[in-house]
């Protein structure tokens, strides 16, 4: 059986969070205009939804999280997509069953599409620190 790709799921994910990011508003404010310019079927907007929520409950983590792997950067010096990136990808990492190995090439393929060039090696790397301390990769 195809395994279906959440792409989808996480570029929504990545849209709503940085409309919200933008606007300082509510997921429900951002959301009719994410969906308006990016509709996506229900299964992966309930997906990328969890990724939201997860997210918005580890914001503070995260930004530790930050701190401890990447010490030399400020959590404020990256950029918002990036940043937003990074948590798409640890918070898939600890919320469900998709492969480490997926997770990363997923988040690297999409910040090679929405951010700069320097970015898919950084998100690469700060990905495969936070794996490597949570034990998911040796």
């Amino acid at each position: 059986m195809p395994t279906v790709s959440r792409r989808p799921a996480r570029v929504f994910a990545l849209q709503l969070l940085y409309a919200m990011e933008i606007t300082s508003e509510a997921p429900g404010y951002c959301l009719p205009g994410v969906l308006e310019g990016n509709p996506v079927d229900d299964s992966m907007q309930k997906f990328g939804m969890k990724l939201v929520d997860g997210i918005l409950e580890r914001r503070e983590e995260f930004r530790n999280i930050f701190l401890e792997i990447i010490p030399d950067w400020s959590p404020e010096r990256l950029s918002t997509v990036d940043k937003i990136i990074l948590q798409i990808a640890m918070t898939e990492m600890l919320i469900a069953d998709t492969p480490i190995k997926v997770i990363l090439s997923e988040a690297v393929q999409i910040a090679n599409k929405f951010s700069d060039e320097d970015s898919p090696p950084f998100v690469n790397g700060v990905l495969q620190n936070f794996a490597k301390l949570n034990g998911m990769l040796k």
